[in-house]
């Protein structure tokens, strides 16, 4: 029996989605900066509005926001895209992706906090950095004021659940740094 259609409606959504069996998806700075090239694209061409994300080796999560229901069309193109673009690169021809992305719908200020931190502190969790803010190929630092984000960030909705004051962007990084609420 297929799968049924997933149904998206307007709101923030946290979405992953990992390489078939073992595969990496990014098998070096190349690979990242192309993904979050055609990502920048995709999200521009759908209206969508990225909130955070990070590119780790074997997936990636995004934090997004839609008006409506385009994000199965949206990822469908991303990963079209970039499979092509990769199995070609690096001489494959298999699956990139897992057939199903992750989503779950972010519901509340709280929720989108724990969830950005999450997706922030995922490359320390991997092993590949110490500090959430010195990997390159997430929005934690551009979220924190530190460096200039890659791709267009939708601070909006961070910034509400923090409280939406002119200190936001020092709360986030104590929040980030912390692991707990603030």
């Amino acid at each position: 029996m297929p799968r049924p259609p997933r149904r998206f409606v307007e709101g923030i959504y946290h979405l992953s989605s990992h390489g078939s069996d073992t595969r990496y998806l990014f098998l070096g700075e190349n690979d990242r900066q192309a993904f979050l090239g055609r990502l920048e694209f995709v999200m521009d061409r759908f209206d969508l509005r990225a909130i955070a994300y990070a590119l780790i080796g074997n997936h990636y999560h995004l934090i997004v926001a839609t008006p409506d229901g385009r994000i199965s069309s949206a990822l469908q193109q991303l990963h079209t895209w970039y499979s092509l673009r990769h199995n070609r690169r690096h001489e494959r021809t298999a699956h990139l992706f897992r057939a199903h992305f992750f989503a779950r719908e972010v519901k509340s200020d709280e929720d989108l906090l724990g969830t950005c931190r999450y997706v922030a502190r995922n490359p320390v969790e991997a092993g590949l950095c110490d500090d959430p803010f010195l990997w390159r190929w997430s929005s934690a630092a551009a979220s924190a004021g530190l460096a200039e984000p890659e791709i267009p960030l939708d601070p909006g909705p961070l910034r509400a659940a923090l409280g939406d004051r002119g200190d936001w962007q020092r709360r986030y990084r104590a929040f980030i740094e912390a692991g707990k609420d603030l």
